[in-house]
């Protein structure tokens, strides 16, 4: 029979199978995931009818167990654990600097099947607390200068589209100054960068519609928020000066202030499918704070490069493709060593037909850890 099959020949396209057993592996870890819902589901209508429950707890961790060992069997141990480690037992002990995390959106989260493609972008800039007063000085410098109060926020469509108060009454040399002017600002800041973009539609097709995937949620927003953070602890637990981060959305409305929040915390709650919650727990701060578009703040920063970002994706990540602040900004992205399985401070999702252009990009980013 051997014989038989191997003499069909290069023909048939053979696939050699899986000799290591990680497509087995993989597929173990997603059962046991799903599992593991319906238990802790079970768990907790127990609890609630008062139920005896005493052996579900102990079911639950062993199922965690033989997950965890499936998916580093299945992906290997992509991040050394000990490098996420901090030097005591509470991360309060070591008294730390804080580093401050502005967070701003570009496009809409929600699925529109209507548009085809459609995009969404997170762009975040981390600041310490030094810095941030350095940032809003020199923004209220030049809010001066060309528009004689600081009484206005720098809004990135506005400025892009050189409408209202940027249009500068139709004077192209103004308009030439202040653009001069912002990308000073943007490349004298001391900030390090980081980024998401999700291609919605790929997004829905591949993974959502798809249920490839249960790990990941099916809302473009909290999906990369959990992106985001893997990037953003990956450098404060890097850095030689130790910080703890601590995180500040813009503000986008009562409702959408009390669901960001949400997505956030479950990533220090219950970790990812890569860090364990003990790692965010250990360099991000429990707790967001939101800013009102209102006066100088980072958040503009993070505003510039969300749309930056929005745009780089929307144009298939295209090395020829240069946003109005790109050069700038991309030499304040986070990359560590090769850049390479989320040492790289931007993450496009998904990326399996554009990688290529991606890890190309790298080369032109890099913010030192310092």
């Amino acid at each position: 029979m051997a014989r038989g099959f191997f003499a069909l020949g290069p023909a048939m396209n053979f696939n050699i199978g899986d000799p290591d057993g990680r497509r087995i592996a993989q597929r173990r870890a997603l059962l046991l995931g799903e599992a593991g819902d319906v238990v802790q589901a079970l768990l907790t209508l127990l609890r609630r009818a008062e139920f005896d429950d005493h052996e579900l707890p102990a079911m639950l961790a062993r199922m965690k167990d033989a997950e965890n060992a499936q998916l580093v069997k299945a992906h290997g141990r992509l991040t050394a654990r000990t490098r996420y480690k901090g030097m005591s037992s509470h991360p309060l002990l070591e008294k730390r600097v804080r580093s401050n995390l502005f967070i701003d959106e570009c496009g809409k989260s929600f699925p529109e099947p209507h548009l085809n493609p459609s995009f969404f972008s997170l762009g975040a800039v981390a600041l310490s607390d030094s810095m941030v007063t350095t940032y809003c000085a020199a923004a209220n410098e030049i809010k001066k200068e060309f528009f004689g109060t600081t009484n206005l926020t720098f809004h990135e469509p506005d400025m892009r589209q050189r409408s209202g108060v940027y249009y500068f009454s139709g004077d192209v040399q103004k308009q030439e100054e202040f653009d001069q002017a912002m990308d000073g600002l943007v490349d004298a800041t001391d900030f390090v960068a980081f980024g998401v973009g999700v291609r919605k539609n790929a997004f829905e097709k591949e993974f959502v519609e798809a249920g490839s995937d249960p790990y990941l949620p099916t809302d473009a927003y909290e999906l990369a928020i959990i992106l985001l953070m893997e990037r953003y602890v990956d450098y404060l637990a890097n850095c030689p000066d130790k910080m703890t981060g601590k995180v500040t959305f813009e503000s986008q409305g009562t409702r959408e202030d009390a669901e960001h929040p949400w997505g956030f915390a479950k990533v220090l709650l219950y970790g990812t499918q890569w860090l364990p919650d003990s790692v965010f727990r250990n360099w991000i701060a429990p707790g967001v704070e939101f800013n009102p578009k209102r006066g100088s703040d980072p958040t503009e920063l993070s505003d510039m490069f969300s749309r930056n970002l929005y745009e780089w994706i929307r144009d298939d990540c295209q090395s020829s493709v240069r946003p109005k602040r790109w050069d700038v900004f991309n030499r304040k992205i986070y990359c560590r060593a090769d850049g390479l399985r989320g040492k790289f401070g931007v993450k496009v999702f998904p990326d399996s037909d554009i990688r290529d252009r991606v890890e190309a990009h790298r080369a032109d980013c890099g913010a030192t850890l310092k």
